[in-house]
């Protein structure tokens, strides 16, 4: 398997972390033991070298935990919500369709 990992990382792979990873354990009390999952998927795919992409980042502090994890790929309502075609093009030009 090890000899794979070298050829994923060449093909561009990455690995996803989707939203429902902030589910695991929701409550206050659980907090830890989420961070604790989090944090250990996230050391598991640096040490392989692998980019990792953290989805369903909704809340300042949870993009403060992420970057301080070392996370460099996010995506979530904290950045946007989904829009038209038409208004992602005009963000992308620096315009602003509202």
């Amino acid at each position: 398997m090890c000899t794979h990992i070298p050829a994923l990382e060449e093909s561009g792979f990455m690995v996803t972390l989707d939203k429902h990873i902030w589910q695991i354990a929701p409550t206050d009390r659980d907090q830890g033991r989420s961070t604790q999952i989090i944090s250990s998927m996230l050391e598991m795919a640096q040490s392989l070298h692998l980019p990792v992409e953290v989805e369903g980042v909704e809340t300042n502090e949870q993009a403060n935990m992420l970057r301080q994890m070392g996370a460099r790929y996010a995506q979530g309502f904290l950045y946007y919500r989904p829009m038209p075609a038409k208004d992602f093009e005009a963000l992308l030009d620096g315009g602003n369709n509202n």
